[in-house]
């Protein structure tokens, strides 16, 4: 069973599962979630927890006493698996095995990263999530996120007007950590309500957080203003032009591998799954191929080589207007005009 963490909340008061399955790339919701089955399970008398996080040394031995041993202390305990990214074969019969010795009294908790749709279709995965619940907690999509913020500001008692929520959702894009603790220091404040954009300015500190592959992903989909505001949120935060050059150029090998594939009439299912392509990023990679033409991928591999002009001669400031210009790009075919470099030093 698939629960979302919006929904988790009533999802705990129908009963416990069995076993639970915490997975995303959220921190906050991963945290949330954990903590709202360790106080349900707390009243259903599961007084005792143990944790482990699972890495190379982990004395397996010790995972497997603690879930046969019945404590001193209480007949009902929690156990806590924080998984690695990549779960072997071997990872994967030792999770079947204590899935194999679930009963009333044992409560499972399994946390990770995100899964992609090959791990959710491996069997140890899908044998727990028929037997218990899987909550996904990955950030929210932007066009869901202002709806989160809503409700964020509702569970603390505050109302906040619609351009507020906008300017929140610009302010804490991909840091959700961060919103939450800001609008919770509100609450000390007691401010006017509903709250104002004005008055948000005058309180806050802006504190975006981004990585490359939401760039990228912002990219594809055509949001280029967006993906204006998430350039200058990675430069402020120290990131290295090279790294971003680095994800754009593996972005657009395989853009243009599939473009010369789609002129040829090949069907790109093959090709996605040749590339290693998740099903959730085909449809994206599908988009940014209709919008730009060949020829538009062609003018930015011209601007991508510009990019590693700069790179070469240390020109910071030249990558840096090089990313935004290439970024640009991602908006249609509309060929860009030529950018001039920057003398040497």
């Amino acid at each position: 069973m698939r629960i979302y963490p919006e929904q988790f909340a009533d999802h705990l008061k129908a009963g416990l599962k069995p076993c639970y399955l915490i997975f995303g790339d959220e921190p906050l919701l991963k945290l949330e979630a954990i903590d709202a089955i360790r106080q349900a399970a707390r009243k259903q008398g599961f007084d005792e927890r143990h944790t482990f996080v699972v890495e190379q040394g982990l004395d397996w031995n010790q995972v497997y006493d603690a879930c046969q041993a019945m404590s001193l202390f209480s007949a009902r305990q929690i156990i806590e698996l924080e998984l690695p990214a990549k779960v072997d074969k071997d990872l994967a019969a030792r999770i079947s095995e204590i899935g194999k010795q679930l009963h009333p009294d044992l409560l499972l908790v399994l946390s990770g990263g995100r899964l992609n749709q090959t791990q959710m279709k491996a069997a140890w995965f899908d044998k727990l999530s028929q037997n218990g619940t899987y909550v996904p907690v990955n950030h929210p999509e932007p066009r869901f996120f202002p709806r989160w913020m809503s409700a964020r500001f509702q569970r603390f008692g505050l109302k906040a007007l619609p351009d507020a929520i906008n300017f929140m959702c610009h302010s804490y894009e991909g840091n959700l950590l961060a919103a939450s603790q800001e609008i919770e220091k509100l609450t000390l404040l007691a401010p006017p309500q509903p709250i104002s954009v004005a008055y948000l300015q005058e309180t806050i500190v802006r504190h975006a957080h981004f990585t490359p592959f939401q760039l990228i992903d912002t990219l594809l989909e055509g949001k280029v203003n967006r993906a204006q505001r998430i350039l200058l949120a990675l430069r402020a935060e120290g990131t290295e032009p090279g790294m971003l050059a680095w994800a754009l150029c593996r972005e657009l090998e395989q853009l243009t591998e599939l473009a010369l594939a789609a002129r040829a009439g090949q069907p790109l299912v093959e090709h996605f799954s040749r590339l290693r392509i998740w099903q959730s990023r085909q449809q994206l990679i599908q988009q940014a191929l209709t919008r730009l033409p060949f020829t538009k991928l062609q003018q930015l591999w011209q601007l991508m080589a510009q990019l590693d002009d700069a790179q070469r001669r240390f020109d910071t400031e030249q990558a840096w207007l090089m990313l935004q210009t290439i970024a640009l790009g991602f908006r249609d075919g509309t060929p860009l005009p030529l950018v001039m470099e920057s003398s040497p030093c």
